[in-house]
């Protein structure tokens, strides 16, 4: 009985916000987390007099401790567990928020960062599996609709912090709003229905996930494609994360200058998501990212070396537009050789973050001792790695 009069509520509120609104939602909010988080890293550094070996830290260790835990999470995503995970991610990140806004010191700043990116993976990357599975037969648009809306987050959430610093409210206030903001999230959850098939079964037991995951990370077409995936993230994620610092440690721009910077960065970026889609109707995946990456590297250069602000901020937004297609392409590349096991292939790429959380840290612990200027050449190798061994379009991977 208790269970028959739930369900006219659920779809009552089914009715009053789709569960796909809601899920694009989680999303939207995740990016403009994260947005906000890499334009408040100069302000943050500033008021707690953070090292560059700690920010280093904040960057790396976050996504380490994803790497370990998250492996887990997504495949226990494949049983009835998903909902629980979905609604204790949420809950997680929300009170991670409220500890960065209200951090006075280092140590409960940085166990907050770390426990935030597992928490994400738990409420978002189910948040995604879950829209997938209420869109069957629609999958590729399903995936469309949530790139495009994860971008928006991006844009608006250092335009949003940008617009706090400058209205002299602080950073604090920015991860306050967000904490509530996950919290009504998590609270919208509650009465939402998912899938019945994740709510009824386990799709496979738990010694099968493990052999198939174990089975795919010794394939060699695999590893290729996971390696260049974690090389492309120097210049995606890791390159984002340094970028206000940049800016306010190298170029002497304020917080909120820096924030403005950043949201353009990504606003052409965005921009540049929308191009990739028309373009891999007309040109080949892997030639798209070849050629796109080598034009890259070489702006990246002379963004690197050329000193007047003006050109610095025309060639910032050459690399912005010019990653056509990176994360899109390996990514798929990835599950065209996983064949079709995404729930491994999500714990594969939880895993192979301890690559790129010790590449983020790497970056940090350079700068310490190179300056923030030449720990960033570090980040050049992603570029170069992507257009020497992503494979021609007339190549076989073996």
């Amino acid at each position: 009985m208790k269970r028959a009069a739930t369900r006219p509520r659920a779809r009552f509120f089914a009715r009053l916000i789709p569960p796909v609104v809601l899920f694009l939602a989680i999303e939207f909010y995740d990016e403009l987390l994260f947005g906000a988080e890499s334009a408040a890293l100069p302000a943050l550094r500033a008021e707690l007099s953070l090292s560059y070996t700690q920010v280093g830290l904040l960057l790396a260790l976050p996504v380490i401790a994803s790497a370990v835990l998250e492996p887990a999470l997504m495949l226990l995503g494949d049983t009835a567990l998903r909902r629980r995970l979905v609604l204790a991610g949420g809950l997680t990140l929300a009170a991670c928020m409220a500890v960065v806004a209200s951090a006075q010191a280092f140590p409960p700043l940085l166990v907050a960062f770390a426990l935030a990116y597992p928490a994400s993976g738990a409420f978002v990357s189910l948040s995604q599996a879950t829209l997938v599975d209420l869109n069957p037969g629609r999958e590729s648009q399903a995936m469309a609709r949530w790139t495009l809306v994860g971008s928006l987050g991006t844009v608006m959430g250092p335009f949003a912090l940008a617009g706090l610093l400058a209205l002299a409210l602080g950073w604090r206030w920015a991860f306050a709003g967000l904490a509530l903001l996950g919290l009504a999230l998590t609270a919208a959850l509650l009465p939402t229905p998912f899938p019945e098939g994740v709510a009824r079964q386990a799709r496979v037991d738990r010694r099968g996930l493990l052999g198939g995951l174990w089975r795919l990370a010794r394939d060699p077409r695999v590893l290729r494609w996971l390696l260049l995936l974690q090389a492309s993230d120097l210049l995606l994620d890791v390159f984002l994360g340094y970028l206000p610092l940049y800016h306010a440690d190298v170029l002497g721009l304020t917080a909120a200058q820096a924030g403005l910077v950043l949201g353009g960065f990504t606003a052409v970026g965005l921009l540049g998501d929308i191009l990739t889609v028309r373009l891999l109707e007309r040109v080949p995946p892997r030639r798209l990212v070849r050629q796109t990456a080598a034009w890259v590297a070489g702006i990246y250069v002379l963004w690197l070396l050329i000193p007047w602000m003006g050109l610095k901020l025309l060639l910032l937004a050459a690399i912005g537009l010019g990653r056509l297609g990176w994360y899109a392409v390996l990514k798929g590349e990835l599950y065209v050789a996983a064949q079709g096991r995404s729930g491994s292939v999500m714990a594969l790429v939880a895993l192979a973050g301890l690559l790129g959380g010790g590449l983020a840290g790497l970056v940090g612990w350079a700068a310490g001792r190179l300056g923030l200027q030449g720990a960033l050449w570090l980040l050049l190798a992603g570029p170069l790695a992507l257009a020497l061994f992503v494979p021609r379009p007339s190549e076989r991977v073996q």
